[in-house]
């Protein structure tokens, strides 16, 4: 049973913007846990003696696939739930598996402990949308929620740089030690300094803990709500293109170039971090703006910027000197990522107030299973299929496959901003 929290504070006293800072925390804590096996890609593959294709597997679907499965249950729990104790949980779970990966001795052993980091992330990110959604009104949510977004952002840049810095010192095991053990620390910070603010105050909405729909009213809300479908899609489409470039982007250069990672691993960390971070918060922002004349620019947005990154990341894949493939990437890397704030926003605007951690579940668990799962995958496949005609450059021309779902996601994106003005109104009515 749902109780009332006494520790609960409003929006105006809560402090709501240190509240997102800690969630960004967290969610930096997550993606650098996360990533950092992308960038040990080469010497992990060579202690092992593993192909491409399961180390797409390793850096994807062994993650992803769990990340999304434990997703739905662990947000029907934030639903009832506690969220912050919930996200403390989650950070110390997916901390200690990280230390664990850097004990593995057989790839068995680090593939189960990747499956724990997976585990224990599913619990952190719809909970962290969730409580946001409480502290923020619709109008300006794509903003706070952009900035959960810079997480990865900032997590892949602190991962690569911090992991292949370390693997260059002490070994890929140690990196994975090194970036675990923080992460137990800002567990307990988070328990100290956090509180949970109360459901709903902030869209005038009664919280009735009686009101507890299920999965089946989620996809039926979908079902109603056609542009629900299409930002997945598209959020999903996009996803195959960042995970994929980032999962193999040190290899690539490695082999294309003879860059090892402690070369180019701070560089493509600084790259994607900052540039990935400049990028998600100007979407949200020019989202949160040009939203107020007409919601139809919210995904607008998103279908220039991604129109626009799709030649420019092919043009980088075919480029043969790595400064130029470099500068190429610079854009892609900051626009591609434009529609991770006003998805996050539209989403949780589109569904009911007790349906959305486990809406910003069901995006997360799309994302993970086509983007995140996918994504490495097929460029691992392809990289393994081309390897006998192509040799070391058959992966320059796996990645190139990925320019396709930017392409669908623009496609995708389109659809939902054509329905968009009516499910809302629809979705504000109902509220």
């Amino acid at each position: 049973m749902d109780t009332p929290d006494r520790t609960a504070m409003s929006p105006e006293t809560a402090g709501r913007w240190t509240i997102v800072a800690l969630l960004l925390a967290v969610q930096i804590f997550a993606n650098v846990d996360r990533q950092i096996l992308n960038v040990l890609v080469e010497p992990v593959k060579a202690e092992f003696g593993l192909s491409d294709k399961v180390m797409g597997l390793l850096t994807g679907a062994a993650f992803s696939v769990f990340y999304a499965v434990l997703g739905v249950p662990l947000a029907l729990l934030a639903d009832r739930a506690n969220r912050r104790n919930l996200i403390a949980a989650a950070l110390a779970v997916w901390s200690a598996m990280t230390v664990v990966c850097g004990l593995a001795t057989t790839a068995l052993q680090l593939i189960l402990a990747r499956i724990g980091v997976a585990v224990g992330e599913a619990g952190a990110g719809p909970a962290s949308q969730s409580i946001v959604s409480d502290l923020f009104a619709p109008k300006e949510r794509a903003l706070p929620m952009a900035m959960l977004a810079v997480g990865p952002n900032l997590g892949i840049m602190f991962g690569f740089v911090a992991g292949s810095l370390l693997a260059e010192m002490f070994g890929w095991r140690m990196a994975f030690i090194a970036v675990g053990v923080p992460g137990l620390l800002m567990a307990l910070i988070i328990l100290a300094a956090m509180r949970e603010p109360r459901r709903g105050m902030i869209d005038k909405v009664a919280d009735r803990p009686e009101d507890r729909p299920g999965f089946g009213t989620l996809l039926r809300t979908i079902a109603a709500r056609p542009s629900l479908m299409w930002i997945i899609a598209g959020f999903s489409c996009a996803g195959m293109f960042g995970y994929g470039a980032i999962a193999w982007a040190t290899a690539f250069f490695n082999r294309s170039y003879g860059l090892s990672p402690g070369e180019i691993g701070p560089i493509i960390g600084i790259l994607v971090g900052v540039g990935g971070a400049i990028g998600t918060l100007a979407g949200g922002w020019l989202a949160d703006r040009t939203g107020r004349h007409d919601v139809r620019w919210r995904l607008w947005i998103i279908c220039i910027s991604a129109s626009i990154a799709a030649p420019l990341a092919a043009a980088a894949f075919l480029a043969q000197n790595q400064w130029l493939t470099l500068a190429l990437m610079t854009f892609p890397a900051s626009v591609a990522i434009f529609h991770a704030g006003p998805s996050f926003a539209l989403v949780q605007e589109l569904v009911p107030l007790r349906l959305r951690a486990l809406a910003a579940a069901f995006l997360l668990f799309c994302l993970n299973v086509i983007g995140g799962g996918l994504g490495p995958f097929v460029v691992g496949l392809l990289s393994d299929l081309m390897e006998p005609s192509l040799g070391r450059e058959s992966l320059r021309y796996a990645m190139l496959a990925l320019t396709v779902p930017i392409l669908l996601s623009v496609l995708f994106y389109y659809m939902a901003a054509r329905r968009l003005p009516r499910d809302l109104a629809e979705a504000h009515a109902a509220s």
